[in-house]
Formats: structure tokens, sequence, C-alpha cells
């Protein structure tokens, strides 16, 4: 049958359309040109380096912990014992919540404190090398960085075992042309992958066995039940200061850790913007021998601190804390037993949700690998302000094995080798079995305890490492 010439004008026409010969210029694209390319987002950049450095540590778990921190996390109300705490309680229990520290099997300590060999530092901290996280061996027999998450460049690089000298054995002599030239943001992807690259080592780390859980019945926290993704009312105030205040449950493991006691010598090194120092003060009395100093860098967060002790707390106790604007590495007077480092890091959950503030920024590159040095720093600079026989507390709310276990590795070496500061790592096991029907707690931390978010319980990522100056 044949076609009348109308017909066959418009298949004509429609052939022409999809063939874009009569398509204006203007329309025409080819996906391959990269100003077409739309660029990453500073969330989409840290979800790519975590799925390229985090997947290979946690494994099978990471598909669960990547879904939770693309979720709403849950928060736990800290009671404040300076408001009307009967009536407070009374609240939260109304609506469903209940507090965790109550609830938490303290019975189970004998067990856990007699039982080191279950997920907890081995003596002199001998890590076998089957535990070790190193790219180098993973990428060849595990494929352990996951392409996905890196662009072609970052995968050629990786490709490439990171750019490693091929000619180290010949002779110094004999003039080796250049192979290949790297650019600065591949410079900085090496510099990127050697910083992840936690390896861990044998190490001379005493372990000391747990001390007895103790917590402080001026310390409350209120959590709703797993899988209850209720929310908090906004806090009201009683008696002139408000009721309670929410934080992430996993931000009170720290404080937990330190094991405040009523008359102690507190310093809170990055204290801003205020969680932690407000848990502290539940457990000190000010009035009675106890003792409490705040520091951080900025001048923005030290307001976000006082505003947090103005709104909670009576003016008699809120001047009575020391607050100071000072580099967490100076050096403090060497006057207290009970030491919380809170250190920058990471923020994995941040860097997942938010662009603003973003360390994941491409310019916020350097900054971001110089993270682990500052980590390192500041610890430094807490263990030397604590007295022997004190505490001190290392905490992060990242996932990043080099910037948790990595950096209490690096500061045991560095200590061992330039001072005559000796510190021991305090035993958690009996914290992790009393609080493990509200959190997940990793298997593979080697000196302190990381929290896994989870669709249930959805609070974390955080790290609690918990040592003590010898002498």
């Amino acid at each position: 049958m044949s076609l009348s010439s109308r017909n066959f004008l418009r298949l004509l026409w429609v052939y022409y359309k999809q063939c874009h010969i009569l398509t204006t210029k203007r329309f025409r694209y080819k996906p391959k040109w990269a100003y077409n390319e739309k660029p990453l987002k500073n969330c989409e950049q840290a979800l790519g380096n975590f799925d390229a450095f985090y997947k290979p540590f946690y494994r099978k778990d990471w598909p669960s912990i990547r879904v939770s921190l693309l979720s709403l996390p849950k928060h736990c109300a800290a009671v404040n014992k300076y408001g009307n705490v009967e009536k407070i309680q009374e609240q939260l229990c109304d609506i469903g919540a209940e507090d965790f520290l109550l609830s938490a099997d303290v019975s189970v300590q004998n067990e856990a404190m007699s039982d080191t060999s279950v997920n907890g530092p081995k003596q002199n901290a001998t890590v076998p090398e089957s535990s070790s996280v190193n790219f180098h061996t993973q990428l060849a027999n595990e494929e352990a960085v996951d392409a996905e998450g890196l662009d072609m460049s970052q995968r050629n690089l990786l490709e490439d075992g990171f750019g490693a000298d091929q000619h180290s054995n010949d002779d110094l002599n004999m003039f080796v042309p250049t192979e290949k030239v790297y650019s600065e943001r591949d410079l900085l992807l090496r510099e990127e992958i050697s910083l992840n690259s936690f390896e861990s080592r044998e190490i001379s780390l005493s372990v000391l066995p747990a001390d007895p859980l103790n917590f402080s019945p001026d310390v409350g926290a209120f959590v709703f039940q797993q899988g209850d993704v209720s929310r908090f009312p906004s806090p009201k105030p009683h008696h002139g200061c408000l009721g309670y205040y929410l934080m992430d449950a996993a931000s009170v493991l720290p404080v937990l850790a330190l094991d405040v006691q009523p008359d102690d010598r507190v310093l809170d090194l990055c204290a801003a913007p205020g969680g932690k120092s407000y848990l502290i003060l539940q457990a000190l009395d000010l009035h009675g021998g106890g003792k409490l100093h705040c520091n951080d860098v900025a001048q923005a967060r030290i307001s976000r601190l006082k505003n947090v002790l103005r709104l909670h707390f009576p003016q008699d106790i809120s001047e009575r804390v020391t607050i100071t604007k000072m580099n967490g590495t100076s050096t403090f007077p060497t006057i207290y037993n009970k030491v919380l480092v809170d250190v920058p890091c990471n923020a994995d959950r941040h860097a997942v949700t938010e662009d603003e503030n973003n360390l994941f920024k491409i310019s916020r590159t350097k900054e971001r690998l110089g993270l682990t040095q500052i980590q390192k720093n500041l610890l430094i600079s807490a263990i030397k302000s604590c007295v022997p026989g004190g505490t001190i507390v290392y905490s992060t709310c990242t996932l990043s094995p080099a910037q948790n276990d990595g950096v209490i590795q690096a500061v045991a070496e560095e200590l061992w080798e330039t001072s005559e500061i000796e510190i021991a790592v305090q035993d958690l096991n009996p914290l992790r079995h009393s609080l493990s029907r509200t959190f997940r707690f990793h298997d593979r931390s080697q000196y302190g305890l990381t929290v896994l978010p989870t669709l249930l319980n959805n609070f974390g990522p955080s790290y609690v490492s918990k040592l003590r100056r010898l002498k």
C-alpha cells in the first residue's frame, strides 16, 4: 500500500525531528560536555566519601548505617535538676518516654567486668592484622573502596596504586621520565586516602579494669521506645529554668564514661554548644567543691554555650562556671581530675543532610584533611591538663576509624616517644552491656565504644574512649 504524499511528508517530519536536524541550536546539547553536568552537592560529596571509606570497615553493617544517617534522628530529653523534676518526669512519661538510664541493666556489670574478651580492648592493645584497615591490601583482595562513590579521576588514581613509586629500587643516578603528572586535586585525594587508611599497629598500651557503673541520680535522660519516632515538645520553663535539654542520646555516653562526682574538678575542652556541659552540671555540686571550666575557640560558639547556661541554670550556678575563649591546644594548668575533649570531626550526620557549613565543600578540603592532626593535638592537651590518676574522655560524632581509634593510637605513640607521660585505656565493657537495649555498638572498636545509627533507635554516630593518666 502506497503512502499518500501528505502522510509521507508527515513521517518525514517526525523522522527529522527525532534526529534533531530541525532542533534549534540552543536546545541542542552533548551530555559529555562538563558544563552540562550538575556539580555534586556538599551532601552528595560527603555520602560518596563515606561509601568509599566507611564501607570497607563496617562491611555488612554499612547499608543499614547509610540509610539511618539519611533518616530523621531521634533525640533524648535530659531532665534539668534545677526545674520541677517530678512534674517534668511525669509529663515525659505521659507521652510514652522512659529514662534509659533507669532501665539500663546495671546488674550485668560484674559479668562484663570479668569478661574483657568480648568487644573490649586487649591487654597491651595488640591488634591482629586481620582487623586492621589497610586500603592497599583490601583494594587488591576485596575491592574495598567503593568506586561508585568516586569520580573517574579518583578511580584512576586508586588503580594507579596511589601513585606509588615504581622505581624506588633503581639507581639514583638513572634518569626516570615522568609517567604521570598529578593535579592538586589528585594530590589532595592521595592525602585523603592516606589519612583514612587507618592501620592499627602493635603498641604497648595498658588496659585497666572497668570501674563499677555509677550513674548519677541527678542525670536523667528520657527516650522513646524502639521504633517510636515521636518528637519531644519544646521544653517549658520550670522555676525559672527550662525543664529539659534536647540532644542526641549518644551524646550522653561521654559524660557517663567520665563518671562525674559532685566534688570533681572538670575541664570541658571543646564545650560549645553546651550539651555535655549541661549534663556535667547535673552531676556536679558547685556549692560543695565541684568546679567546671568550659573552653572553646570561637566566640559564636561560646555565645551559644552561655545561652544554654542562662536558660537552664540559676544565676548563682551559671556564674560559677569558668568560661574561656582559647585554642584547645594551648597550655592549661594541670589541676583537673576529669577532662572531656569532644573534638571537631567529620560530623557524619550533619555532612550528609545539610549543605550549609559542610566540611565536604570542595573549598574546605584542606581544612577537613587537617582534622586528625587537630584532634591529636587536642587530646594531648587534655592529657597534659589532667592530674596523674585522673580521667580523660575522648569523643567524636563520626564513624571514621582514623579519627576514632586512629587518634588514640597516634597519641599513645607520640607520648611514649616524646614525653614521660603514661596513659592507659579504661575498659568500657560494663557501660556497653548495660546500655545495649538502647544503643547498637560496633564490635571492632579497639580502644573505645562506637555507637552505630539504626532505624529503630536512630542515635549517633558517636565514639567514646576513656583514658587514665598514670603519671
